[in-house]
């Protein structure tokens, strides 16, 4: 493939990547209702880079997209997902399947102790 075809396919796929970053911070940033400034004090950057990313003119470092990930709580690939839904993300689904599996854990536990008390009661 020539070099001038593989040029324009970096530059369409870094657009593509600087542009869902872009629209994610913003989503993410709007659904807790943050400004750019609480969320670069959340991420231990200043307010001017972040601007600078929503507008597409920087693209962060792997370790500035660590730490915009977990000022959100989100995986770091979340902030790449094409229509993300911040109410949605990875981490929440996890935490809800965790909180319903430790629930029902709880209700099993509950219910064997219950059936012993049952017995114990039946032989006294």
């Amino acid at each position: 493939m020539p070099l001038i075809i593989r040029i324009n396919i970096y530059i369409c796929f870094m657009t593509n990547i600087r542009e869902l970053l872009a629209i994610n911070l913003k989503k993410l940033r709007a659904a807790r209702g943050w400004s750019q400034a609480k969320l670069a004090e959340k991420a231990k950057t200043s307010t001017q880079y972040i601007g600078m990313i929503e507008t597409k003119i920087k693209y962060p470092s792997s370790s500035m997209v660590h730490r915009l990930a977990k000022a959100f709580d989100i995986d770091p690939a979340e902030l790449f997902c094409k229509d993300i839904d911040p109410q949605t993300t990875m981490k929440n689904a996890q935490k809800a399947v965790i909180q319903d599996f430790g629930e029902e854990i709880c209700n099993i536990i509950n219910d064997l102790v219950a059936e012993k008390v049952k017995k114990i009661d039946e032989n006294l």
